[in-house]
């Protein structure tokens, strides 16, 4: 049990839990774009089970993004939140989308890490965060920055959300969630498209994602709130949910229903981090790496594609495996641990300085008028 509000700052395990969200998506692309491994079985199936660590993703930014304004008794600053959200997000960004560019468009590397050469219009969509709108520019340059695209969007809504929810609470937003994924979903059987490609119903839009955004909101108000968390409830429904979203993804049902079970999956796995408050210094590792799960995210599809005809010359579907994903894992967690000290880092607390919260914020001088933020 833990007590009922935690104390502002950073909650021990969910950083570990961002970590191994994008490790699971390392070992999907290893799957998924490494065809020269022969593997065996079912481990093609089951190692793409680990792309739905981008539905860990979400749910873990609804709740870190939620939990200041539940504390703060739902008071939001849009500026300050746009602006750090900015300089948080798309610094790292522009630099991993620069490096991929320059692979996916370059005479002598695009085969290596795309179907066809880039162009310079899917580069001005990726700059512009909108290339989910033009589903057949996702992976045009690296199909792994689709969810940075998305994490965008729903930064664009995030005080609508605020405002509905102080004005009639989590429940409407939980209901038109689901609504709303459900009406888009449905919307591809009517074969509406528009301009460039342009279609309804894909995975990757907002309306489709938004659910589990709320989901993590919901375990915000749920960490606040005045009842303790109970450890075994959590970890119970970890393994319920967990069972429901691989049993959902592997019979392909309705993507409503596997977009729900991952959610609900993601949702538990949160507050059972923050009900068990883990400690040691094997956590302390992880944390650390978690820290620089967003760089390892952006960074990870470029390394093991440019690197997948090397690890092909190696002997053996295991030795592939193990020695070729190992080698790739250090790669590219030694590449984010550069971008985190050198890039997010300093950006990070840049914008802190330039969006300073209102405790942070110097005292107006005596007599003098200031306004409303």
């Amino acid at each position: 049990m833990t007590s009922p509000s935690p104390p502002p700052g950073r909650l021990t395990g969910i950083d570990t839990l961002r970590g191994l969200s994008a490790v699971a998506v390392l070992v999907c692309h290893i799957a998924g774009y490494w065809t020269f491994m022969s593997l065996p079985w079912k481990m093609p199936q089951l190692m793409a089970l680990g792309a739905h660590g981008v539905d860990i993703f979400i749910v873990i930014s609804g709740f870190v993004l939620f939990l200041p304004v539940v504390r703060a008794m739902g008071h939001l600053d849009s500026k300050q939140f746009y602006g750090r959200r900015a300089m948080r997000i798309l610094p790292a960004y522009y630099l991993a989308l620069a490096i991929a560019a320059v692979l996916a468009m370059g005479p002598r590397t695009w085969d290596l890490v795309v179907a066809r050469q880039a162009t310079l219009p899917e580069l001005v969509l990726h700059i512009l965060g909108i290339q989910t709108w033009f589903p057949g520019t996702l992976g045009s340059i690296n199909g792994s920055l689709w969810s940075i695209s998305l994490e965008l969007h729903l930064y664009l809504v995030f005080p609508v959300l605020v405002a509905i929810w102080r004005r009639w609470g989590m429940t409407p937003l939980l209901v038109g969630s689901v609504a709303l994924a459900t009406v888009w979903t449905w919307s591809q059987s009517l074969g509406v498209s528009g301009p460039v490609g342009f279609g309804l119903g894909g995975i990757h839009a907002l309306p489709s994602r938004l659910l589990q955004f709320v989901a993590g909101m919901w375990c915000a108000t749920r960490l606040v709130s005045s009842q303790p968390l109970n450890t075994r409830h959590w970890a119970l429904g970890m393994l319920v949910f967990g069972a429901a979203a691989t049993l959902a993804s592997t019979i392909q049902l309705n993507e409503v229903i596997i977009h729900l079970a991952w959610g609900g999956l993601g949702a538990c796995l949160v507050l059972l981090m923050c009900a068990v408050r883990p400690t040691g210094q094997t956590v302390e590792i992880s944390e650390r790496f978690g820290e620089r799960a967003y760089s390892f995210y952006l960074l990870h599809q470029p390394v093991l594609l440019v690197l997948g005809p090397v690890v092909a010359l190696l002997p053996g579907w295991p030795v592939q495996l193990v020695v070729g994903g190992t080698g790739v894992f250090l790669l590219v967690t030694a590449f984010a641990a550069l971008m985190y000290r050198y890039v997010e880092l300093p950006t990070h607390q840049l914008g802190r300085r330039l969006f300073p919260s209102p405790s942070q914020r110097p005292a107006p001088a005596p007599g003098s008028r200031t306004g409303g933020y």
